[in-house]
């Protein structure tokens, strides 16, 4: 059973002004914002270390097509939340290691901004946080993906193809017996308890950092980020725990199939018992019993929750990245209409120009 998901962000908005909360002009401790920072690169760290996390794929290998294409799908959606989860730890990491490039900074008042990522390393490394002090061991987390930091990826197609096709023989034939091994992919739970853990600490470094105290515009956007973090916490928890409903039931449907198959649609009966069932045959009885199933399925597919869309503060944007997207739409909206597809080409420059956006407008809050 996934632990329960939290609500809206739970405390005070920090920011100025806010609740009242907001305190004017700059004040910080630089010791005591500093730990706190370390503690959201070391949540970074805990959270994305998902070695022991699997995802195996859902049972396939069924006489018509649906079934299958559902699996898939339903894999899919767990590959992209997957995706969706990195960039969550990899943001909160650079949230962390941007509040201590803070605490060094001495023109937070005249430029209020937390600034560009200082420490990337070349290859699948990701980010290194500085250690200055030697307090802490280096760790790591990945960088951004192809999502970041306002992307949405559709899920596989599924198209609901009937079972008119399918003879009793092909059904026989092809009919699926689970292994021991098979099951809702484990990661599911284990990712959702993941995210519960973050969202119900994200509001305490949140406070840690205002009671540090650390306050002023600077302080400001950090706060802001947090929150904005917070809340794609919870969307994604929310849409995991959906999709986790989707694939129990899936499998649920899997062991009717499954329990039921020979007593239902019985498709080995004796020559003489078909005659006695006045007309009624092997192949008939089959998909009598497949419409059944299929009917299930849809329930299965009822319930895929639709494509999730990031909604991230945009802190690992920098300069660099910013000319090379700017440099791609540009390159594709003047040659992209000589591509074969001319429909997916417009749908690329569409979703890269919305990821330009944001990652402009991330630039111009953040620096």
């Amino acid at each position: 059973m996934s632990p329960e998901i939290p609500g809206p962000w739970p405390g005070p908005d920090y920011t100025a002004g806010a609740n009242g909360s907001g305190n004017d002009g700059v004040e910080i401790d630089r010791r005591g914002v500093r730990a706190v920072s370390g503690k959201l690169i070391q949540l970074a760290h805990d959270g994305s270390d998902n070695s022991a996390i699997t995802h195996t794929q859902l049972v396939m290998g069924f006489p018509w097509e649906f079934p299958n294409d559902l699996a898939r799908c339903l894999h899919g959606a767990g590959q992209s939340v997957r995706i969706f989860w990195n960039d969550l730890h990899a943001e909160i990491g650079t949230a962390g290691v941007l509040t201590e490039r803070a605490c060094t900074r001495y023109d937070l008042v005249d430029n209020p901004r937390l600034g560009d990522m200082p420490f990337l390393e070349a290859g699948s490394e990701g980010v290194r946080p500085p250690d200055r002090l030697g307090e802490r061991p280096s760790i790591q987390f990945g960088g951004p993906s192809r999502l970041y930091p306002n992307g949405s990826e559709p899920l596989p197609l599924v198209v609901d193809d009937g079972v008119e096709r399918v003879t009793a023989e092909m059904a026989v034939t092809s009919f699926y017996r689970p292994s021991a091994g098979d099951g809702i992919p484990a990661f599911l739970e284990q990712l959702i308890g993941s995210l519960v853990d973050v969202a119900n600490t994200l509001p305490l470094r949140a406070r840690d950092l205002h009671d540090a105290p650390w306050s002023g515009e600077t302080a400001d956007l950090t706060q802001r980020a947090l929150r904005q973090i917070y809340e794609n916490v919870i969307y994604l928890a929310t849409w995991a725990d959906t999709l986790n409903a989707a694939c129990r039931r899936f499998l649920e449907v899997v062991d009717w199939y499954v329990t039921n198959f020979h007593e239902m649609a019985d498709p080995n009966r004796r020559y003489w018992d078909e005659l006695l069932d006045f007309g009624s045959t092997a192949d008939s009885r089959t998909r009598s019993f497949l419409r059944a199933a299929n009917l299930q399925f849809l329930e299965v597919f009822d319930m895929i929750p639709q494509p999730f869309t990031e909604n991230l503060p945009g802190l690992m944007v920098v300069d660099e990245d910013l000319e090379w997207s700017r440099y791609q739409v540009w390159w594709h909206q003047k040659y992209g209409s000589a591509a074969p597809n001319l429909r997916s080409g417009q749908q690329w420059v569409e979703e890269h120009q919305r990821l330009l956006e944001a990652r402009e407008a991330a630039e111009r809050t953040y620096g």
